[in-house]
């Protein structure tokens, strides 16, 4: 892209995040921004506030703005005000912090976070929008006809998402693409961690060294399905006397009763010795390494981050039908799929890929690491993106 002097500038994107707490999304958007820069395309990162921890993108340009996320679980008729008191305010902010920072491209990360493309609109830049999120018919009713006005762009993270979530919406539909969630091959390279240190790992996480580990990666909210993960864990306990679980993910100051909850059902299913819950770590390859089969449970998904890193490190997966995961795991060739909700399903998928022959999980884990290289990695998903926001800059054409 050209400045006003005739010569060539970086594009500059401004991603804007709800949360302003380290997850999939945020891992998945700093891995993208480093490949967007070497192809000329800068990135600076806007994130709401719903946490005293604020993630922290190393090498880049970040700024919070509070008061930007319209609903909320905890005081939400409170939230609610504060967000109208401060919405002018934010639009005024925003609109001129896009500006001062000569904004191209702003991309917007799930439906709800509206505040920023409507400071986008304000400031005359087009909006690639990423419809990630689930939300009630009430509130699609509200919020999908303000994405398909404001969006230049949309984008969904599986073929099967681009039909069900633009489902009896044609306008929607016609500005939806499909950009796949990517992971960093590199930074989850196959063998990288040796036998010492995944045995320095469990020793840490105090995990018996000849135990079978059952892990997920997530933060600890409802949809991730851990109630159901529990209950697998219970059944696969009875089957192999030897099975570990662990549980990597923050407890979310949102939703503090879930994870009462979750200690609760722990001691009653007779875990509390089973189980291990880390908290939050940003040491995701080490932990991977100390699983034998990684576990997704969730109750609902776009195209799961954490899932995609657990095959690259040739990690053996076990993963709900929801979202992309389709798309993403062929059964029975480099993971297993089973129904959402239903723990017994997930027992026995655990259970048998434990004591499946030993080539024949290689094989999985070969095939799994084989198709994220293939169609996942950060490198061509970053090129997808790149296209993507050259596409709506002047003189360009559209991405198909």
């Amino acid at each position: 892209m050209m400045d006003t002097s005739g010569k060539d500038r970086s594009i500059r994107v401004l991603y804007c995040i709800l949360d302003n707490r380290c997850g999939g999304p945020h891992r998945l958007a700093h891995a993208a921004a480093g490949r967007l820069r070497a192809q000329g395309i800068e990135t600076l990162f806007l994130l709401g506030h719903k946490a005293r921890e604020t993630w922290r993108p190393e090498g880049f340009e970040m700024f919070l703005c509070r008061r930007i996320q319209c609903l909320r679980r905890r005081h939400p008729v409170w939230n609610f005000l504060a967000f109208c008191g401060a919405l002018p305010g934010n639009l005024w902010r925003l609109r001129r912090l896009i500006r001062a920072h000569d904004i191209d491209v702003v991309h917007v990360d799930g439906v709800t976070n509206f505040v920023p493309a409507l400071a986008a609109r304000l400031a005359g830049r087009p909006i690639i929008w990423l419809y990630n999120d689930y939300v009630s018919r009430p509130l699609q009713r509200v919020l999908l006809p303000l994405v398909t006005a404001l969006a230049a762009t949309v984008v969904v993270q599986g073929r099967s998402l681009r039909e069900t979530l633009t489902a009896g919406r044609p306008r929607l539909r016609d500005k939806t693409v499909v950009l796949y969630s990517g992971v960093d091959t590199d930074r989850f390279r196959v063998g990288e961690h040796t036998p010492q240190q995944r045995r320095q790992i469990r020793q840490e996480l105090g995990l018996p060294q000849d135990a079978l580990v059952i892990g997920t990666v997530r933060n600890v909210n409802r949809l991730k399905g851990y109630t159901h993960f529990l209950e697998a864990a219970a059944t696969v306990k009875r089957k192999i006397a030897s099975a570990k679980f662990l549980v990597v993910g923050r407890r979310l100051d949102t939703d503090p009763g879930y994870w009462d909850h979750l200690q609760r059902l722990t001691a009653r299913l007779g875990l509390t010795q089973d189980v291990v819950y880390t908290g939050f770590r940003d040491d995701v390859p080490a932990l991977l390494s100390a699983l034998d089969v990684f576990v997704l449970a969730s109750l609902q998904e776009s195209c799961p981050v954490a899932l995609l890193e657990a095959m690259a490190s040739q990690v053996g997966v076990v993963a709900t039908d929801v979202g992309a995961v389709r798309e993403m795991v062929h059964d029975g060739r480099s993971g297993l799929v089973v129904p959402p909700g239903d723990a017994q399903a997930l027992a026995d998928a655990v259970t048998a890929y434990l004591q499946m022959a030993p080539q024949d999980a290689r094989r999985l884990c070969a095939a799994a690491r084989q198709e994220v290289e293939t169609r996942f990695a950060i490198d061509a998903i970053a090129r997808q993106q790149a296209k993507l926001y050259e596409s709506l800059l002047p003189g360009t054409s559209r991405m198909e």
